[in-house]
């Protein structure tokens, strides 16, 4: 399996106001990003990433017409138990 396909994130993206709310304690979450509710998705300048919790911009990203390489296969474990009847 190809590394690229793992949790590679180094820094998050995060909704300020989320890390506000979170930060303060207004939450019962036991992670911020338990507490974020990001969308991400493609627009047609690029890419956005859009807080679902307080209906706002957290980061869009533009392409500038660039055609980025994208990779969207995923890693799924497989399970070894053996189920017999």
């Amino acid at each position: 399996m190809s590394d690229l396909l793992r949790n590679n994130i180094r820094d998050y993206i995060l909704c300020t106001e989320c890390q506000k709310e979170y930060e303060s304690g207004m939450t019962d979450s036991s992670s911020l990003q338990d507490y974020s509710k990001l969308d991400v998705g493609f627009t047609d300048i690029g890419i956005q990433v859009w807080c679902k919790r307080h209906q706002t911009n957290v980061c869009h990203v533009d392409f500038d017409d660039n055609e980025l390489n994208a990779d969207f296969r995923c890693i799924i474990a497989s399970s070894s138990t053996d189920v017999s009847s």
